[in-house]
């Protein structure tokens, strides 16, 4: 040791630590993990750029310098024994894009940059950085590290191992840090020897060459370490009152703890020392809202002034409990026809009403001057008062109920209202306010006609709207009816009707009757619309299904010889008007011999006339035939039909 320096003191009795030589790849071996005892509040990090900083470029362009035994690589990813500053590993190349993982820095700021090493074979410093300390002080040192490496079971992968350095002195090691893609945080501490006000700090790569050893780290961090200092995060105070600041302090690593205090004004980023004050606790006579304060300790009175040999707490920020612009409020401040005001005094600690009341709320029975005196959590008041003014309104409302059902011809009006103070407004179910006092087109149903004055007084009136029954009409049930046949339609009412109209037009015999006659050719709807002597209007309808004849009729003997008048002398089906066609007639002789065949004919048609010949137009002889038919009528259903005839030869 020289005399100038001796070399910084560990805290923890197991970093004085024993150096050998190691005996592989030039390592260092040391037996003590890094720890820190500090447990109170830390000073201003020493090491303002020991986050990297921040930019744009993806590596940063300019060698920093902070790596002796390493050199800077602008192109990344770097190669074994050279390090960059970069914002992100992403989209990296060469052999980053399938053995290292995708990481950004670990911290808030936007593009902050990181420090990535490619290990060298031989370890190596790869940080180093002289600072300013004071002697006697407690001091801690920190940093982030992550593994570069992607984890892989089927590879064995080195581990990273970095060492602290005190004036190139080994004090501690992180020992072997995972390879498992997340950043590790590693902190130890000393106490600077008497006369000592320079230090240098430095970090190793101890780990062999080989497949794994990467590492990236962020966040480094040299801070003087004082006592827990606890202060309040935000501190309340009233308008014109003096505001004190309360703090504990606890495990001082002090002998003897100096204070000071200081206050950055709002809106500010530089903090500024209040002159005079060498206490724990300080009392601020115009504190400003916004205003932070924070307190300063040190084992020195020289220290306090010294931003790396001091301590400082979180700050405290100054808040205004503004109670100023508290006002009373309520549902009326008014007598409103005989019911008593209620005041509302709002969501304070304490009350205190003129009347002596401490509720947050007061009924106040008879008009004139009320005030409270409301206090919030913090004790700061406030009052206010009004005047309660005595108001007796009245009014009436007549009404007309709809004309029809269902339609919205009622209305109401307001009428013969008295007393009020100032203009009044009218108001139906909580709508809007209207200077007129008449409301139309209303339906059937419950209403509340309002009015109120300029105080807002409220008279309320139920109305009740009626709706007068409903026209009903009627066409009685749906009905069937044959084809052809007519049907006398019937219309029924509770009211007497004056006019009626059917659809459709072109099916009843009259337009404009209650009892048209009908003969649809299929089956229809009618419907009849009717209007009362009010005008009300109505609706019924009904549906009439044409039932199809399903008469056949035909001749059971004839003869084939002509007759003078040509009749009696062939076989053919009569069908009904309803028949709309004949799928087949099929007429077989006595052994069941096919002798006549048609197809798909229309009812009626010359090609169904059979004169008794066979299906090559020779002429049978007597005896019986028999016939079948399949037949469609008009609604839609074929059916069938059979039976025999006799046929004579001769004259």
């Amino acid at each position: 040791m020289s005399a100038v320096y001796r070399y910084a003191r560990v805290i923890c009795v197991v970093l004085v630590v024993c150096l050998r030589a190691a005996a592989q790849q030039g390592a260092i071996l040391i037996n003590a993990s890094c720890n820190s005892t500090c447990t109170g509040n830390l000073g201003d990090n020493i090491f303002p750029d020991g986050d990297f900083g921040s930019g744009v470029a993806n590596v940063l362009p300019v060698n920093p310098g902070l790596a002796p035994g390493y050199s800077y690589q602008i192109n990344p990813p770097p190669n074994d024994g050279s390090y960059c500053i970069a914002n992100s590993t992403v989209g990296w190349g060469s052999f980053a894009a399938s053995t290292w993982i995708k990481i950004q820095d670990n911290g808030p700021e936007p593009n902050g940059y990181m420090m990535v090493v490619n290990a060298s074979y031989q370890p190596g410093l790869f940080y180093r950085k002289e600072v300013q300390v004071c002697e006697n002080t407690l001091y801690e040192f920190s940093i982030d590290v992550i593994s570069m490496n992607i984890p892989n079971p089927n590879q064995q992968i080195i581990q990273p191992e970095v060492i602290f350095e005190i004036d190139g002195n080994a004090v501690c090691t992180t020992n072997n840090i995972s390879v498992d893609q997340t950043w590790h945080h590693y902190r130890f501490s000393f106490t600077t020897q008497p006369g000592v006000t320079q230090v240098t700090l430095s970090l190793r790569n101890n780990a062999p060459g080989g497949y794994g050893n990467d590492l990236a780290i962020d966040n480094i961090s040299f801070r003087a370490c004082g006592p827990e200092i606890d202060v309040p995060a935000t501190v309340f105070f009233c308008a014109g009152k003096p505001l004190t600041i309360q703090t504990n302090l606890a495990n001082s690593p002090y002998n003897t703890t100096f204070y000071a205090w200081q206050y950055q004004p709002a809106g500010t980023s530089t903090w500024q020392t209040v002159p005079g004050l060498n206490s724990q606790n300080i009392q601020i006579a115009t504190p400003a809202n916004g205003d932070q304060y924070r307190l300063v300790a040190a084992n020195t009175q020289g220290n306090l002034d010294l931003s790396n040999c001091r301590s400082v707490s979180m700050p405290t920020e100054l808040v205004l409990d503004d109670p100023s612009a508290f006002a009373i409020g309520g549902e009326d401040t008014i007598l409103c026809n005989g019911a008593p005001a209620v005041l509302d005094a709002g969501s304070y600690t304490k009350y205190h009403w003129s009347t002596g009341a401490t509720t947050p709320t007061l009924s106040a029975p008879a008009p004139g001057w009320y005030s409270v005196t409301v206090t919030t959590v913090n004790g700061c008041t406030a009052t206010d008062s009004l005047y309660v003014y005595e108001v007796n309104l009245t009014a009436a409302a007549t009404w007309k109920n709809p004309t029809c059902a269902g339609d919205s011809t009622g209305w109401i009006k307001i009428e013969n209202w008295q007393g009020g103070i100032g203009p009044v407004g009218f108001s139906l179910a909580g709508g809007p306010v209207q200077d007129q006092p008449y409301f139309g087109q209303l339906t059937d149903g419950q209403y509340i006609a309002e009015i109120s004055d300029s105080l807002g007084c409220r008279l309320k009136i139920p109305v009740q709207i009626a709706a007068p029954p409903p026209l009903t009409v009627s066409l009685g049930p749906d009905r069937n009816i044959y084809a052809c046949d007519t049907l006398r339609l019937n219309t029924t009412a509770n009211y007497p009707v004056t006019a009626y109209s059917w659809e459709p037009a072109g099916g009843v015999s009259c337009a404009n009757c209650p009892d048209p006659l009908v003969m649809p050719a299929s089956s229809a709807w009618y419907v009849v619309h009717v209007t009362d002597s009010l005008g009300c209007r109505g609706s019924d309808s009904l549906l009439l299904t044409v039932l199809p004849r399903l008469d056949v009729y035909a001749p059971n003997v004839f003869r084939q010889s002509y007759s003078d008048n040509r009749e009696n002398n062939s076989f053919t089906l009569y069908a009904s008007k309803s028949a709309v066609l004949v799928k087949r007639l099929d007429i077989f002789d006595r052994w069941g011999e096919l002798v006549f065949h048609r197809e798909n004919e229309l009812p009626g048609a010359a090609a169904l006339r059979w004169d008794g010949t066979d299906l090559q137009g020779r002429l049978l002889d007597d005896g019986v035939f028999v016939w079948l038919a399949e037949i469609v009528f008009t609604d839609g259903q074929a059916r069938v039909y059979s039976g025999d005839v006799t046929v004579l030869t001769g004259q």
